[in-house]
């Protein structure tokens, strides 16, 4: 398609990466491609899959060859196609959606038109929880959503880090040079972390604009001993990230109460569902070992003084861990078998 100089630059940028979705891409695609915002960009990156979806954004890219760019590359993971999307894209904000997931027509126009009135560098939302059975759509939950923030510390607390959420000014973006730690699961956990300082004025919009799909092979559903651990590198990256770029001294309390509170809390949840409790038990060992070398006085952190979670966090130890370990795991069978 010949550039006449007409076309408008895009007002987003969503990056969708691709790997063996080809039951749901078409719904993902669909519903960017509805998008009551009419200045889309959708950098679509094929990471080495094995069925149609190749094919399929070529149909796409056919079709609309002024919405859609298409990258193929060899299978390298999420972060490394995300990574390759970051340098592609042209719109004045970036925002994210996994391949099997979709978003509402509106939410871009929302999150895009709260950014551009506020002069935002990031807006969040919510989203809804589904499933299939029986090829029929089922709610697991309605409304899942980061608490309101209204300052750059806020969103070290009660933030989700899923950026399929997130919609970040570009050029906060190319200054800071953030990027998906690569060969880790959990990565977009080091990404929204390595990207809190960097945002100076933020907004949340309070509604379900995207829909998230839970399946049975999706990664965060596979409980493997070797990927639960990847949570200890992504972690380091970020502390790493804070030191080097002299982030430490003005963000040291509330960096601990996020590292420490992902490690006591979805990840021990995680832990929990390793399928053998010895491989469980290894991890437990790690965890607190890796807060005992990064973390030692946690329990003093100010954030720590009040609330249920803040009383359970300074209570695990070398025992009570192993405890709640045992705890979970009784939780989690009782749900396999009763639901």
């Amino acid at each position: 398609m010949q550039n006449t100089g007409q076309e408008k630059r895009p007002k987003v940028s969503v990056i969708v990466p691709v790997y063996n979705t080809e039951k749901y891409l078409r719904k993902c695609l669909d519903s960017l491609l509805n998008q009551t915002l009419a200045e889309i960009e959708i950098v679509a990156v094929n990471d080495g899959s094995t069925d149609s979806c190749g094919e399929i954004l070529e149909e796409y890219k056919k079709a609309y060859p002024e919405k859609v760019v298409v990258i193929h590359k060899k299978n390298g993971g999420q972060a490394s196609a995300r990574n390759l999307a970051l340098g592609v894209c042209t719109g004045d904000y970036i925002g994210f959606l996994d391949s099997d997931d979709f978003v509402r027509e509106e939410m871009f126009e929302k999150l895009y038109r709260k950014a551009a009135e506020q002069n935002c560098d990031y807006v969040a939302c919510g989203y809804t929880d589904i499933t299939y059975r029986d090829g029929k759509e089922v709610v697991l939950e309605p409304y899942v959503a980061s608490k309101v923030a209204k300052q750059t510390k806020d969103m070290f607390f009660g933030g989700l880090a899923s950026p399929f959420l997130h919609l970040y000014k570009r050029e906060i973006m190319v200054r800071s040079g953030v990027t998906f730690p690569e060969g880790y699961i959990y990565e977009d956990t080091a990404f929204y972390l390595n990207l809190i300082p960097h945002v100076k004025k933020l907004g949340v919009i309070e509604e379900a604009l995207a829909v998230r799909l839970r399946h049975s092979n999706s990664t965060m559903a596979t409980f493997k001993k070797e990927r639960v651990r990847h949570i200890f590198p992504v972690l380091k990256t970020s502390i790493d990230y804070y030191n080097e770029h002299g982030f430490r001294e003005e963000y040291r309390k509330e960096l601990e109460y996020f590292c420490v509170r992902i490690l006591l809390c979805s990840s021990l949840q995680r832990v929990s569902k390793v399928g053998k409790f010895g491989d469980a038990c290894e991890l437990v060992k790690e965890t607190l070992a890796f807060i005992r070398q990064h973390f030692p006085d946690y329990r003093k952190n100010p954030y720590m003084k009040h609330g249920k979670l803040s009383l359970y966090m300074k209570g695990i130890n070398k025992v009570t861990a192993y405890v709640v370990l045992v705890l979970f795991r009784i939780t989690n069978r009782f749900k396999r078998e009763y639901t």
